[in-house]
């Protein structure tokens, strides 16, 4: 590793932190026993603090790998088998007894092999404020339709390593937050590393933000804080470039010995990495060579593409390929994305070495993975084109920008009506899923339809606009979704409700919506989750089925 080379990487990096809108950035670089680190831009622009070898973000996904290594060490102990159905852990997943689902394994959660769709949109709020409670992880998991047999396709999933957390809870008889702490943060004095339910240090923990459609940054609240949170064994690890070296160096040095047949390093706590770094299931891949998803870990092998960024919907534009000209090497690579902070990492465990990416803020484009691929490239002094990474920088931050005012054009061009063909009152309520522990709300104020989720009414709603027949579609913008915490990538589907169920109130004798169909997860065919108002429910009334309108 040539740190002079690394060290000239800096201008282009503040340039693509610049299209980006990417406040402030921390890499890292291990490699022939050597580390590299560079910090960049501010990680609290209101008072001018500058990121450095002890500044945290959370690493979102990244934890991912470490929640797999957890249960490596449960399955290490004879705890836990990697073929343990999770119904014979955690007895209240329950699904139909003839779906193959009820028989998900350890390995088919940590693998996102289940063939269940994630449903992100139930679980995070606005303001990076998840409005699910941990308790309702597993009946999540256990209502989900299924989006693909299992075993069969990569879906991935967050909710399912949420419930691999409270696996290693039940199995081990201690809290995540402890386990976490006594088996890997502590043997390897991670100073840094902390989880959820830890109180922020405003000397080293990094301020979020969101990019506005210019570029400039917006303070957010902090993603994943709070005891007992939601989804943080998916991705709420807190954590320094300086600590994650400490992290992946260890791991790779288990996984190396692993491999040799050598003997165990005292205090290294990682085990079952030949298990663990396995490719389960394959994955879309730009590359003939190996894609495919382990535990926690993208197995790849360069030269390869990491993948085309664009938003949902859009087709995406494809960075340059990494290690072109360079002999074939295993990489095992991952990405964290929450709003207000993003991480990367490439493990090269044939050589020992670490790339680690973090950054405050999701930007217009995915700037910790394009400054990862650039580090990966000098790092094995392979040439880049600066120009090229540039253009590509720009062109997807462009994408980034335009993406939501173009989904709400298309939207506003599909309207076939002004007007809805009943009453506003008859869309209005409180609408709920199969197992009643998300809901949406539709109320009318100043002569106009308002959405709202899980009670946020008086901290924000949306206008509802007429599109086709009973059909609605919300109105947003980029600025207004980045402003609340909220993602800017979703497809024009996304923002469509259609309501159904026609049926007939007793009480006002006019006509009434009893369910609404909202397609929040792409990858459930069909008109999307079906949500319904319910007897005793606020909202509710007291209804006679007519035969108005097939139901949804």
């Amino acid at each position: 590793m040539r740190v002079g080379t690394l060290e000239a990487l800096g201008p282009l990096i503040v340039q693509i932190c610049k299209i980006a809108g990417t406040p402030g950035m921390s890499l890292g670089v291990l490699h022939d026993g050597e580390i590299h680190q560079a910090h960049f831009g501010f990680r609290d622009i209101a008072s001018g603090l500058p990121p450095d070898e002890t500044t945290t973000y959370v690493i979102g996904s990244l934890t991912k790998a470490v929640t797999a290594a957890m249960v490596g060490i449960l399955v290490e102990d004879g705890k836990l088998d990697w073929t343990t159905q999770l119904h014979s852990i955690l007895p209240e997943y329950t699904r139909d007894d003839k779906d193959p689902a009820i028989n998900i394994t350890i390995e088919d959660i940590l693998s996102h092999r289940t063939g269940l769709p994630g449903y992100d949109s139930l679980w995070l709020g606005s303001n990076n404020n998840p409005v699910l409670k941990r308790s309702d992880a597993v009946p999540i998991l256990g209502y989900l339709p299924v989006a693909k047999p299992l075993r069969t396709e990569f879906i991935y999933n967050n909710m399912a390593y949420e419930v691999a957390g409270q696996v290693i809870e039940k199995v081990s008889g201690i809290k995540y937050t402890d386990f976490l702490r006594e088996h890997i943060v502590e043997p390897l004095a991670m100073l840094d590393t902390v989880y959820t339910e830890a109180p922020i240090d405003p000397k080293t923990a990094s301020k979020a933000y969101s990019t506005l459609r210019d570029g400039s940054a917006h303070e957010i609240p902090r993603p994943l804080v709070g005891e007992d949170i939601l989804m943080g064994a998916a991705g709420g690890i807190r954590s320094s470039i300086t600590d994650l070296l400490i992290l992946y160096e260890n791991m790779m040095h288990a996984g190396n010995i692993e491999f040799d047949g050598g003997d165990e390093l005292p205090g290294n706590p990682f085990k079952q990495l030949r298990k663990l770094w396995k490719g389960m299931i394959s994955i879309p891949c730009e590359s003939i060579r190996e894609c495919s998803y382990a535990m926690g870990w993208v197995r790849t092998e360069l030269p390869t593409m990491m993948g085309c960024t664009g938003p949902e919907g859009m087709p995406g534009i494809c960075p340059p390929m990494i290690g072109k000209g360079l002999p074939s090497r295993l990489a095992l690579i991952h990405q964290g994305s929450v709003q207000g902070s993003v991480a990367f990492v490439a493990l090269f465990p044939e050589s020992t070495t670490a790339i680690v990416v973090m950054a405050n803020s999701v930007g217009l484009t995915d700037a910790v993975r394009l400054v990862g691929q650039l580090l990966i490239e000098t790092t094995f002094e392979n040439g880049i084109e600066g120009a090229e990474y540039l253009e590509y920088a720009k062109k997807t931050a462009e994408n980034g920008a335009t993406y939501l005012e173009e989904v709400q054009r298309e939207l506003k061009e599909g309207k076939s009506i002004d007007k809805p063909p009943n009453p506003l009152k008859a869309y209005v309520g409180r609408y709920y899923n199969a197992i009643g522990n998300y809901w949406i709300e539709v109320v009318v104020k100043d002569d106009a339809l308002k959405l709202s989720f899980m009670g946020s009414e008086e901290e924000e709603s949306f206008d509802l606009e007429p599109y086709q027949g009973d059909a609605f579609f919300w109105i947003t913008s980029h600025d207004q979704e980045a402003k609340k915490a909220r993602s800017t990538t979703f497809g024009k589907d996304h923002y469509i409700l259609k309501f159904g169920c026609k049926r007939r109130s007793l009480m006002i004798g006019t006509v009434d919506m009893g369910c609404v169909s909202w397609k929040h997860d792409s990858a459930v065919d069909g008109e999307g989750e079906t949500f319904r108002k319910t007897k005793g429910r606020s909202g509710s009334r007291i209804y006679r089925p007519v035969e108005l309108g097939q139901d949804l």
